[in-house]
């Protein structure tokens, strides 16, 4: 299953992100910030192919 995750600040830096991707079956295929430099940065430190800052364009 596929997954995207809309705010990606320090929380799921720590918390949520690691966890989700040692789940098996559950990919965080997408992730979106408002600044999207820190969305891209995120994206690629965590191998997340899809990077957005526009909510609607993420869960589209």
């Amino acid at each position: 299953m596929k997954w995207g995750i809309i705010g990606c600040g320090n929380v799921t830096e720590v918390k949520s992100g690691p966890a989700y991707q040692q789940t098996e079956g559950f990919t965080v295929s997408a992730v979106m910030r408002r600044n999207l430099d820190k969305a891209k940065d995120f994206a690629n430190r965590h191998q997340i192919e899809k990077f957005y800052n526009d909510a609607n364009q993420s869960i589209n």
